[in-house]
């Protein structure tokens, strides 16, 4: 599960780039989320190792690739497994 702060940059970076179709200056992410360039650095680093983005020239936000614009859900797990092929009928004839 991603943080509060890279949830945040990640969905910055892609509305960003949907509706710009580029990726943002310092200047402008800076503007954009209220944060320093070094908290941005970190955030971005973080996303890089769990394999959300590809950061590959670190001089500049504008270099970013995505790879998923949003958070992954992990699998859950099923409540109720039917075993046979009536055991779900019984909600529509007893209701």
């Amino acid at each position: 599960m991603l943080e509060d702060a890279e949830r945040k940059l990640l969905r910055v970076l892609f509305n960003f780039f949907v509706k710009n179709r580029r990726m943002p200056v310092w200047q402008e992410l800076t503007a954009i989320t209220g944060k320093h360039r070094a908290d941005l650095i970190r955030t971005l680093l973080s996303l890089e190792r769990q394999q959300y983005i590809v950061w590959t020239r670190r001089e500049s936000p504008h270099t970013v690739l995505l790879i998923e614009g949003w958070e992954r859900r992990e699998r859950l797990p099923a409540r109720h497994r039917i075993t046979s092929g009536s055991a779900g009928i019984s909600y529509w004839t007893q209701y």
